[in-house]
């Protein structure tokens, strides 16, 4: 009896922490967790909703966060909007997780949008996307090592610098006009036999695919075809490929290769919504 009042207290121990760690990731969502007060909350249908928060800071400035569940992770925030609805944009937040761990960051934007409410019911729109400045603070989480303070910021700065490069090339590849993908699964499907042939079977491989005879560099328990590389991707980005360092930015931050590849589809699927007033 006692061995098995003792196992019910560690049982219970266990699932009241793992209780409180997904109550906080839930509260990063909704600002909770960082000391920001809800103080209303609209919301569309659907299974891709997005939502318009207003959130009171612990130093008692206002706030507007929009966040979308067709790009998790992600919220825009902005100031309050004035009596015609206008705010600014100031800032993203990003959270991408992987199997070893996460990158978290904050990255400054400038832009204008619009939330007007009438009758309980809010309209957001945007003229424009934001325009991304700099990543301002961040954390990176990788198997067991927690990276913080300058060390995270220099590191996520220079995996963004990668990724911009990447989704450059990637929207140069499409010259009658750029693939929308309706989620995250079917743009991997898409770019990762391109980007990696070399990791997926060979009915998958793209027509530039030059076969495993050529010329090869190791990397990453990898055999890279350097052949494949030269004829399929700009200079600039021969070094990544063979390296590995790619393959490590696409297991790592495929959701912010997402984001930053669909940047623009973002502002358009938020564009002239409407949303309910919860709360």
């Amino acid at each position: 009896m006692k061995r098995l009042l003792c196992f019910a207290a560690y049982l219970a121990l266990v699932f009241t922490g793992c209780s409180t760690l997904m109550d906080k990731s839930g509260r990063v969502l909704d600002g909770s967790a960082l000391g920001k007060k809800e103080l209303s909350l609209y919301r569309t249908e659907g299974k891709d909703r997005a939502e318009v928060r207003v959130l009171r800071l612990g130093d008692g400035e206002e706030t507007l966060a929009v966040t979308s569940g067709a790009y998790p992770g992600l919220r825009l925030q902005g100031t309050p909007p004035g009596p015609d609805g206008v705010f600014d944009l100031t800032e993203l937040e990003f959270l991408s997780s992987h199997v070893q761990g996460w990158n978290e960051f904050t990255i400054g934007l400038l832009g204008t949008a619009c939330f007007s409410v009438k009758d309980g019911t809010g309209e957001l729109s945007f003229e424009r996307p934001a325009e991304r400045v700099q990543i301002v603070k961040g954390e990176i989480r990788l198997k067991s090592r927690r990276i913080g303070g300058d060390q995270a910021l220099q590191a996520l700065r220079n995996r963004r610098e990668r990724i911009l490069a990447l989704t450059e090339w990637m929207h140069s590849r499409l010259p009658d006009g750029d693939l929308v993908f309706k989620d995250q699964k079917e743009f991997e499907n898409y770019w990762k036999p391109r980007l990696f042939p070399e990791l997926v079977s060979k009915k998958k491989r793209p027509p530039e695919w030059t076969g495993s005879a050529g010329r090869q560099v190791r990397a990453d328990s990898v055999k890279w075809n350097r052949d494949y590389t030269e004829i399929l991707f700009p200079e600039e980005l021969w070094e990544l490929r063979n390296s590995g360092a790619m393959l490590r930015d696409w297991e790592e931050a495929l959701a912010w290769i997402y984001l930053e590849y669909s940047w623009d589809s973002v502002f358009s699927s938020l564009n002239g919504i409407t949303l309910k007033k919860i709360k």
